[in-house]
């Protein structure tokens, strides 16, 4: 049985028919992910906690019995699930991935987990992250850095990238992670998986740890846009304990991309400027393959943006001022227990003043409604490539793009932060890969709270594509 079980096939679509049909338990399922966690784990260092064996067990054991009565009660029922080291669980140590948490054991479940775990979820443990998310190559100098399974001298990216390298190694078919800057989507293009971050709003982030609330945003890494749809039906919804969560309807994502027809036109905007102004040339061939010959029946529509030179700024400034205040107090009696980049991130922040901070978010606005000027129909979507480049070695610090050259974490954070800043709904996929054999993803942006829709183009393009069977890294099976 177990054996049939490769990485390709190792989504929650699947999974969870078998699941239901019989043909394979949650007590099976769990130790399948446990002897993948024991077996890439030391090498990829994706998880910085893994429950007790007795635990996860014990809950796969009452979801099988559940699910023989009949009491079967959905997609991720029975299914492992694990949860970037930032989100609180019951019982379960949350480091942030920094020293000044690390015996921090929460006494209560984040909105989301709890809602993960009612659907029938089993949690296995926690993803590896940078220092209280505060970066985005998954370099952590506390627990070591997650390694990218399709070659290990590469970064995962971050800094969801212990979430991103468990979904493409098999060690687990669903992560939640958090986007800040591009947090899931970045490691997601690097790992060659499927991360959505949600609008903002969307999904309560009660009992996960901030590092900048208005741009922080709760979604997921999964093998598929199909599982990726499950999970965001069962994580979506208002919650008291947030008021930044929306009263919203949440729609049947499920439902909705398996009857969306591939005979629906779709309007695709491609901006002209910024997003493709510094591009590695691997990454330009791919995008501009995958818009010729995947996308199905879209109308492609080059558009103009203003304000593209306030993009980075804008964020940056409300970034570091709000992860600023958050850690104020730390800073001041914990210094020394930050890394050096963190301390000097958040002493950054201390810098930015008040006028500065409400200029930037003046601008934000006005760079939304730039966007919002061009999504004016509901099947309108944007779509750029995810990052400008591959994934990095580790010893590289700067990468030379044209006659530019650009910092590690600007290359890797320019296509994806202003989409926290303006809060719309973000899903990155994979499309191809490098001649180093890297993979390479693409960002499908959508108007407000339309997940549906980038959902919906992501699963016929891998529906007519094939693309569970292209993107196993080699680490996996």
């Amino acid at each position: 049985m177990t054996k049939r079980l490769t990485s390709s096939t190792f989504s929650v679509e699947k999974l969870s028919e078998k699941i239901r049909s019989g043909e394979i338990s949650p007590v099976d399922l769990v130790e399948i992910c446990l002897n993948r966690i024991k077996k890439f784990n030391p090498m990829l260092n994706a998880f910085i906690t893994i429950l007790e064996q007795e635990e996860i067990y014990r809950e796969a054991q009452i979801a099988e019995k559940q699910i023989k009565q009949g009491k079967y009660s959905g997609h991720l029922h029975g299914i492992p699930f694990s949860i970037k080291d930032i989100f609180c669980a019951k019982k379960v140590r949350c480091t942030a991935g920094s020293k000044i948490l690390s015996d921090y054991i929460p006494d209560f479940d984040a909105t989301v987990v709890k809602k993960m775990k009612a659907a029938g979820g089993i949690l296995i443990g926690t993803n590896n992250l940078n220092e209280f998310a505060s970066g985005i190559t998954g370099i952590n100098p506390f627990y070591g850095s997650s390694k990218n399974p399709w070659n290990i001298s590469r970064i995962s990216g971050g800094s969801s990238g212990g979430s991103a390298v468990a979904v493409a190694a098999g060690m687990t078919p669903i992560s939640l992670g958090s986007d800040t800057g591009g947090s899931i989507r970045v490691p997601a293009s690097l790992c060659g998986v499927v991360g959505l971050k949600p609008n903002y709003g969307r999904t309560s982030r009660y009992g996960v740890i901030p590092l900048a609330p208005s741009l922080d945003h709760v979604g997921c890494l999964t093998r598929s846009a199909w599982d990726a749809a499950a999970v965001l039906e069962c994580i979506s919804g208002s919650d008291p304990l947030d008021q930044t969560s929306v009263q919203r309807k949440v729609p049947f994502y499920t439902d909705i991309v398996e009857k969306e027809s591939v005979d629906k036109r779709i309007c695709v905007k491609v901006p002209n400027r910024y997003f493709f102004d510094s591009l590695n040339l691997e990454v330009e061939n791919l995008f501009y393959n995958f818009m010729q010959t995947k996308l199905i029946n879209a109308t492609i529509i080059d558009v103009d943006l203003p304000n593209t030179e306030k993009y980075y700024k804008s964020w940056r400034d409300i970034r570091l001022s709000e992860a600023a205040e958050i850690h104020l107090t730390s800073l001041r009696t914990r210094s020394n227990d930050y890394s050096s980049e963190v301390r000097n991130m958040l002493i950054e922040g201390t810098k930015i003043s008040a006028v500065e901070y409400l200029h930037a978010i003046s601008i934000t606005k006005k760079i939304r409604g730039d966007f919002l000027s061009i999504l004016n129909k509901d099947s309108d979507v944007i779509v750029v490539p995810t990052t400008t480049i591959p994934a990095p070695e580790f010893d590289e610090k700067t990468v030379s793009i044209g006659d530019s050259l650009f910092e590690i974490r600007e290359a890797l954070l320019r296509n994806t932060m202003i989409f926290n800043s303006t809060g719309l709904p973000s899903l990155s996929i994979p499309i191809g890969l490098t001649k180093d054999k890297m993979p390479i993803g693409v960002q499908i942006i959508g108007a407000p709270f339309k997940e549906d829709v980038i959902l919906s183009i992501a699963y016929n393009y891998e529906r007519m594509n094939s693309i569970a069977n292209t993107f196993v890294p080699p680490l996996s099976d």
